[in-house]
C-alpha cells in the first residue's frame, strides 16, 4: 500500500491542483493511496514510523523538511521513499532528477528504482540534505520567527538582507575525524548532496550514498568577505577560489565562541556545540530510471544518478 504524507504548509501553496492531478494519474495505473496530513514538526516522522512495517512506498508532498521527517521514521527499513518536489527549494529531488509533472511522478512510482541514501545525524537529531552554522543557520531563524504559512524565495529577501548587515560572525572551532582543521572567524556547511539553495554547490563533491558527509568551511568575518565568498560559489570556482576548507569526514564537533543557531534541511537546527555523524543506517529513495544517452555519444550508455 503507498502512503502519501501530505504537509499543507510546505512551498507556496499553488499545488493543490497537481495533488488533484496526482491522485487521478495514481488511480488510472489501480493504485490506491492512504493519504495523511502532517499537523504540526515531527508529525510526519511519527506517522512514518508507525506505516514502516505495512507500506510499500511512502511518498512525501512537501518541501526538504517534510522528507527529512519522513526519512527518519523509515531509516533502516526497506519501504522507499520518493520525494515530490512541492516546497520551496526541493534540493532532494533536484539532486535525484524528480520532475514537477504529476504524470511523471505516477510514471516514476509503476517504473523507478531505488538508491540508498546516507543520512546524517547532529546532536541526536536526523538530517538528510545540508546544514549551515552561522550565517546561513541566522538566516532560517529569522524566517522562522516571522513564518506563517507558506513561503516563496521572496520570503528569503528580508531575512538575509537584515542578516548580511547585522550578523556577528562567530569563532568557529572545528575538529574533523579527530583532527583540527579550523579555528577562526566564519560559517561552515555540511552537506550529504552537492546542491543548495538557488542552484549553488556548495558541497560540490558530496554523494548522498558513500559513507561520508561533506564539510565546507568559509574564513569570513566581514561583509567584504562574504560577497567575495558568495561570487565565487557563483562562478563555480569554490572551494578553488577564496579561502575555504572542503573536507569529508564521518565525524565532526563544531564549537563557537558564542551562542549560534544551525539550520538543518531549510529548518531551525540546533545550537552550537554540534557534534555531527553519519547515520549507521540507510534510506531508500524512489528515483527515475537511468537516462539512455544517444547522439554524440552512444556508447557511454546510462547516466548514472
Amino acid at each position: 500500500m503507498t502512503h502519501l504524507i501530505i504537509n499543507p504548509r510546505s512551498g507556496s501553496g499553488l499545488k493543490r491542483s497537481a495533488l488533484a492531478e496526482f491522485r487521478a494519474a495514481m488511480q488510472a495505473q489501480g493504485r490506491s493511496m492512504i493519504e495523511y496530513r502532517t499537523t504540526g514538526p515531527a508529525d510526519a516522522t511519527r506517522y512514518a514510523a508507525s506505516v514502516r512495517d505495512e507500506a510499500d512506498l511512502i511518498v512525501s508532498w512537501g518541501g526538504d523538511g517534510t522528507a527529512r521527517e519522513i526519512a527518519s521514521g523509515l531509516v533502516g527499513s526497506s519501504v522507499p521513499l520518493l520525494a515530490c518536489p512541492v516546497g520551496t527549494e526541493n534540493l532532494l529531488a533536484k539532486e535525484l532528477r524528480i520532475p514537477a509533472h504529476p504524470q511523471r511522478l505516477a510514471e516514476i512510482v509503476a517504473g523507478g528504482c531505488t538508491v540508498e541514501c546516507d543520512l546524517g545525524i547532529v546532536n541526536g537529531q536526523d538530517f538528510l540534505l545540508i546544514m549551515g552554522i552561522g550565517f546561513d543557520g541566522e538566516v532560517v531563524r529569522r524566517l522562522a520567527t516571522v513564518r506563517r504559512g507558506h513561503i516563496t524565495h521572496l520570503s528569503y529577501f528580508w531575512p538575509i538582507w537584515r542578516t548580511f548587515w547585522e550578523h556577528d560572525y562567530p569563532r568557529l572551532r572545528i575538529i574533523a575525524d579527530g583532527e583540527e582543521v579550523f579555528d577562526d572567524f566564519g560559517m561552515a556547511f555540511v552537506g550529504n548532496i552537492s546542491r543548495y539553495a538557488v542552484g549553488l554547490r556548495i558541497c560540490r563533491d558530496a554523494d548522498y550514498n558513500d559513507g561520508l558527509l561533506d564539510l565546507v568551511v568559509f574564513s569570513c568575518q566581514e561583509q567584504t568577505a562574504l560577497v567575495l565568498h558568495a561570487a565565487w560559489a557563483l562562478l563555480r570556482r569554490h572551494p578553488l577560489k577564496g579561502n575555504v576548507i572542503y573536507r569529508q569526514f564521518r565525524h565532526v564537533r563544531i564549537e563557537t565562541d558564542r551562542p549560534t543557531v544551525s539550520q538543518a534541511d531549510g529548518d531551525v537546527g540546533p545550537d552550537c556545540p554540534l557534534d555531527i555523524s553519519v547515520h549507521p543506517g540507510k534510506l531508500r529513495l524512489l528515483v527515475p530510471p537511468p537516462r539512455v544517452t544517444h547522439g554524440l555519444w552512444p556508447w557511454r550508455g546510462e547516466l548514472p544518478l
